[in-house]
């Protein structure tokens, strides 16, 4: 059974637009930065499958560090390619369990979830991280609600 940081989040936390949570004035703890984009340097989307995981546990690891929190278990389900939505953080066994693909964004999104940010604070922590970190990539990405689609 699935236990989600949030119990029963009503649709409503989630922000309406990736828009809304866009702001270039947000500022991260010292160290954050340095970390994802030694992890876009690592071009996480390049390697094998195998790889790519290593490099998502690595990011975990490292952004674990600077917030000097536990490190939460990465975990990985079906990786198909298919969408990464049914992927998610178990509070309660401190678990990111990433679904479908390896997507940098569903990684930055359930990490802000293990700091215990609910939905609306997660997609602005994770949204303007990605900008921030991987500025070509999140132009070329549609936004549709809250979410990024490529």
């Amino acid at each position: 059974m699935r236990r989600y940081i949030e119990n029963s989040l009503d649709q409503s936390e989630y922000p309406a637009t990736v828009q809304e949570c866009i702001d270039d004035s947000i500022k991260y703890r010292k160290g954050v930065i340095p970390a994802v984009k030694r992890y876009a340097e690592s071009k996480p989307w390049k390697g094998t499958i195998r790889e790519r995981k290593a490099k998502m546990r690595t990011l975990v690891r490292d952004l674990a560090k600077v917030y000097r929190v536990e490190c939460a278990t990465l975990t990985f389900g079906r990786i198909d390619g298919s969408s990464s939505g049914d992927s998610y953080y178990d509070r309660y066994d401190h678990i990111i369990r990433i679904e479908g693909k390896l997507s940098v964004v569903t990684l930055l999104h359930e990490f802000g979830h293990s700091l215990g940010k609910g939905e609306r604070r997660t997609c602005i922590w994770s949204l303007n991280l990605f900008k921030r970190c991987f500025p070509s990539q999140f132009s070329k990405l549609n936004a549709e609600n809250h979410l990024l689609i490529r």
